[in-house]
């Protein structure tokens, strides 16, 4: 039996201890570095006047609804087919905070507030009255790996990959794991990550490890979401400097921004660098699709979001079928390769990223072989998936490498080749 860490401590072990400290942190108040509505005038740079170093910046394809009722801080980056629906209730997204491809903010009651430092991964949703990284302590916390206590003074959440959160509280210093719930009322308290697929009904369950649904804190979470924060502040940056560079630049297949950690660059389809602001989905960057262009408008259905902008290159093999609400993307410094003949399911996940052998990210890297479907929701990351395999829906496959011809059932976390298979409880 393994022990309940133990899949999130594979996804971080190669991130290195850092941020010691005993001070409590005390959250600044987001005016203190400006606020923004996201308003015509406010998009999709907020506000439009400000520096490319502090503004927020909101991709013309996400959806904004009752923008007065959306408050964004600084350095906000919401990414392409995000949804902020605040028809009934407020939003506000604090500093520093970043709202990925597909994530739903749908609030309801007394409202969403986001705190500062929050990352929102893809496909993440957040509904009803919630508080994320709004309140909770900054440590000591006792490292479960190292058996040694840390404090984080400049603390984060992270909400990962096709996560839900329902009327929820999640504090500071906390994870909710890939394909995860926390239900109505609870409170995650900080120093606890939720184990992927688990579904945090009571309080008990968000605070006592024994029941098997949550972990304890590590310092490698830490220096995780602190990259990926770093990432997306570059992001807010980087938009906003092609934005008025020339706004049709960050609208349909285009540039992604150049960055320490990305070159730049236009996709290459059908062997034709391609530039098309007027295209439904949006394509970025260093991507090489072996369709054409007039293949690929019929291939892929809407709210498409295919980003090489982080990690690069991806290399697509010929599409069988695209769906709605797919998304595309890396971690730094690593690529995609897709083989052909892939079946995409709507709000399918596809990320980059090395398998962790032995504690370290040096093996392969994402991949999927020929004729291969992915199921509704279902969530590839450090994985390799062999030809003529199929991945059910509300499944993920994590840090493995899966032989040809396999099926991973529906609503199950296949991870560490093999020898972690959890069911998705929810």
């Amino acid at each position: 039996m393994f022990k309940p860490r133990t899949i999130f401590s594979v996804l971080t072990a190669i991130i290195l201890a850092s941020v010691i400290s005993t001070q409590i942190y005390i959250q600044p108040a987001i005016a203190a570095g400006g606020t923004c509505n996201p308003t015509v005038g406010n998009l999709p740079i907020c506000p439009s006047t400000a520096p490319s170093e502090s503004a927020s910046f909101v991709d013309p394809a996400a959806t904004i609804t009752n923008p007065t009722n959306i408050t964004l801080g600084e350095k906000v980056y919401i990414a392409p087919f995000a949804k902020l629906d605040a028809t009934n209730a407020p939003i506000s997204i604090a500093a520093d905070s970043n709202v990925q491809d597909q994530v739903r903010i749908i609030a309801s009651g007394t409202g969403v507030e986001i705190g500062p430092r929050v990352i929102m991964a893809h496909m993440a949703t957040i509904k009803g009255a919630a508080k994320i990284g709004t309140q909770g302590s900054s440590g000591p916390f006792t490292d479960p790996i190292t058996n040694t206590q840390f404090n984080n003074d400049i603390p984060e959440a992270f909400l990962a990959f096709n996560c839900e959160i329902d009327g929820a509280t999640i504090e500071r210093n906390t994870v909710v794991n890939f394909l995860s719930r926390v239900g109505p009322g609870v409170t995650l308290p900080a120093g606890k990550v939720v184990l992927p697929g688990k579904n945090v009904t009571t309080n008990l369950e968000a605070t006592s490890g024994s029941l098997g649904k949550v972990a304890n804190l590590t310092q490698a979470d830490v220096r995780l979401m602190e990259g990926i924060i770093e990432v997306n502040e570059a992001f807010a940056k980087g938009y906003t400097e092609l934005a008025r560079t020339d706004l049709s630049n960050v609208k349909g297949i285009n540039y992604a921004p150049v960055t320490s950690f990305n070159s730049g660059g236009l996709p290459q389809i059908g062997g034709i660098a391609t530039r098309d602001p007027n295209y439904r989905n949006r394509i970025i960057g260093n991507i090489t699709f072996q369709d054409s262009l007039a293949t690929l408008k019929n291939k892929l259905a809407n709210r498409i979001s295919l980003r090489a902008d982080e990690g690069e290159p991806f290399n697509v093999g010929q599409i069988a079928g695209m769906a709605n609400d797919v998304v595309f993307h890396a971690l730094e410094t690593t690529s995609l390769t897709l083989g052909n003949g892939i079946g995409y399911g709507p709000r399918a996940l596809v990320h980059g990223g090395r398998q962790v052998v032995n504690g370290v990210a040096n093996g392969p890297e994402t991949s999927i072989g020929n004729a291969v479907g992915l199921g509704p929701n279902s969530v590839i990351f450090r994985a390799s998936i062999g030809n003529n395999s199929a991945v059910g829906q509300r499944s993920a496959v994590f840090n493995s490498t899966v032989a040809p011809r396999t099926y991973i059932r529906s609503r199950t976390i296949y991870a560490d080749n093999g020898s972690i298979i959890l069911p998705v409880e929810w």
